[in-house]
């Protein structure tokens, strides 16, 4: 953002910033609506408290993405944040999920149904009742049965959303704009399709 404003620049073209799919590719997301937690600074979130200096990772070549690093690694230190923002919830944090239930809870309960599964795609779920939908029952037994998880996938949007809304905060402080991309259709395998099929 710097760099673009000392060059005299006011719009930065981005990928879509959803949660990546098949092949980590920014097309293929879990979601039409949520952030992707490979996005998330961690140093900001041992700013706040939330992470330790310890366990903050080491600073990574920024020619290269080693996605498998950051599918192996992401998750473990975002339940630790998470587990400590869990201690005290804030009204902010209350506020956000009523805001955003519209897609948050279905989006929460399909990210913990995929790991449940294995992460295979939501149309090899064994299990048939949830993988249809066919009741507000079934969803609600999954919500008690993956609550951990659950709490895991909203809590990490909350801390996505802080830092996209300080960022964009940000950018309009230099006078940049944001021209942002979106898939033309939303993946089969994301959370939009599965509650939503029709």
């Amino acid at each position: 953002v710097d760099f673009l404003a000392e060059a005299k620049q006011t719009y930065w073209q981005i990928l879509p910033i959803g949660p990546t799919g098949y092949g980590d590719s920014p097309y293929q997301s879990f979601s039409a609506f949520a952030g992707n937690p490979y996005f998330i600074d961690f140093r900001l979130l041992a700013a706040d408290g939330y992470l330790t200096a310890e366990e903050l990772p080491a600073a990574q070549p920024v020619d290269t993405v080693d996605y498998g690093a950051l599918y192996n690694q992401r998750p473990v230190l975002l339940k630790k944040a998470v587990d400590r923002l869990l201690a005290a919830p804030s009204p902010a944090y209350e506020a956000f999920c009523a805001a955003q239930s519209f897609w948050l809870e279905d989006y929460a309960l399909f990210m913990a149904c995929k790991r449940h599964f294995g992460m295979r795609s939501w149309t090899e779920w064994e299990d048939e009742d949830i993988r249809l939908r066919r009741s507000q029952l079934v969803l609600e037994q999954y919500r008690t049965l993956l609550r951990e998880d659950v709490e895991l996938f909203t809590y990490i949007q909350y801390l996505f959303f802080r830092q996209w809304e300080a960022l964009r905060t940000y950018l309009h402080g230099k006078d940049i704009h944001i021209i942002g991309d979106l898939p033309i259709y939303v993946a089969m395998d994301s959370a939009d399709v599965w509650a939503e099929p029709e």
